[in-house]
């Protein structure tokens, strides 16, 4: 099961049988415990290391690692009206408030770190936009399982990351496009459009000021 999960992790998402409320009920219990999303600190100046620029650009996201800087993207924002399903499930797409376009622009550059640094196979530089929880739930796991013989968040990646899965790694990289970024209290959703058409929720946790991925992929919402 443990390879089975990390197999579909690096293929860069789940069942498309997969609802809004499970992307929901994930998120619950994957954010670190204790984040909160402040909404409009953006528009200071000071929030965190993981901003972009006006344009869009990620800014320098965490701790990073040796050899990976982050790229540049244009989101096209637009709120989470758009990804709507008539009679369907939209409990991600209604939940919580619409957070503001920098508050956005923060957590989607920390979500696009994340994919740039996993398709570069910079494993330690996509460990560090990973939210704590989600590393230290993740190496308790690994340790569990015999076959995989690695004790530190890079390298259980680097050894059950499947390399056929490449490509597909890249092709998300470099086509997710972050629309809304959805809060409520502690917690909150980027959805985005990845590769082929599909939507996906991501959790995200902001620790600190600094956002991070709260799940290791995200939850097809189509």
């Amino acid at each position: 099961m443990f390879l089975l999960a990390v197999g579909l992790v690096a293929c860069g998402g789940g069942s498309d049988s997969s609802s809004g409320s499970t992307a929901a009920e994930a998120g619950g219990t994957t954010q670190a415990e204790g984040g909160s999303s402040k909404q409009g600190e953006a528009m200071k100046g000071g929030k965190g290391k993981s901003g972009s620029d006006k344009s869009g650009g990620s800014g320098s996201s965490g701790e990073g690692g040796a050899g990976f800087t982050p790229k540049r993207h244009s989101d096209s924002g637009g709120g989470s009206g758009q990804y709507k399903v008539k009679g369907g499930d939209n409990s991600v797409q209604e939940f919580g408030k619409e957070a503001g376009a920098s508050e956005r622009d923060e957590a989607a550059a920390a979500l696009h770190n994340f994919l740039d640094a996993r398709a570069e196979g910079n494993w330690a530089a996509a460990c560090s936009y990973m939210s704590k929880s989600i590393v230290e739930s993740f190496e308790k796991l690994a340790s569990q399982a015999k076959e995989v013989q690695a004790s530190d968040c890079a390298g259980i990646i680097e050894k059950l990351t499947n390399p056929a899965a490449k490509a597909s790694m890249k092709a998300e990289a470099k086509q997710a496009d972050v629309g809304s970024l959805r809060v409520e209290g502690d917690r909150s959703f980027i959805i985005y459009k990845g590769t082929e058409g599909t939507i996906l929720a991501m959790p995200m946790a902001d620790e600190d000021g600094d956002w991070k991925v709260a799940s290791l992929a995200g939850t097809p919402l189509n």
